[in-house]
């Protein structure tokens, strides 16, 4: 009997405690130093709200930062040249905003019922590397579902449809194993 290979994101996002946010309120140098850090190139950004009717906190999305957000950028949106005699000054201009200042705001998501086909679509189709995970429900968000999670979902969809054929090198198997 053949396996169901139609994961959904839910199946192999990344959610807590292993998720990785960052505040609206960060300054720009702590979020570059805690990416290199985290050895990430791109975050959700969250605020933390009480929901009133439970008392719980909720992770409310409200953009992502990626490792783009970091260039600078003129007005027009093109990119200033460091090097030039205004370093000091566009380097003060930088470090002096926050990632609210920054970051995308409303990003692109999906849900935690969404197809990881569907993921994988939405990545190409915006020339995304992750998708932060929302709650159908509430919004919330809940994981971040990457390019490599893609690729794993690939990998092991390839491998159950081809059993007989295992031509997968053993350092595949072992990261494709379930």
């Amino acid at each position: 009997p053949a396996k169901n290979t139609n994961r959904i994101v839910s199946d192999l996002m990344t959610s807590d405690p292993h998720l990785f946010t960052l505040s609206p309120t960060t300054p720009v140098d702590e979020a570059i130093a805690t990416l290199l850090t985290a050895g990430v190139s791109g975050a959700p950004v969250i605020e933390h709200l009480k929901n009133a009717e439970n008392g719980k906190t909720e992770n409310r999305l409200v953009g992502f930062v990626s490792s783009f957000d970091f260039l600078p950028r003129e007005e027009t949106g093109t990119l200033v040249s460091l090097g030039d005699l205004e370093d000091s000054e566009t380097a003060r201009r930088i470090l002096g905003q926050t990632v609210k200042d920054i970051m995308t705001r409303d990003p692109v998501t999906v849900t935690t019922n969404d197809m990881m086909k569907t993921a994988a679509e939405v990545m190409a189709k915006h020339r995304l590397h992750a998708l932060p995970v929302v709650d159908a429900k509430r919004g919330n968000l809940v994981g971040i579902v990457t390019a490599k999670d893609v690729m794993r979902d690939v990998m092991r969809t390839a491998k159950h449809c081809l059993p007989a054929e295992n031509n997968f090198s053993q350092d595949m198997a072992d990261i494709v194993a379930p």
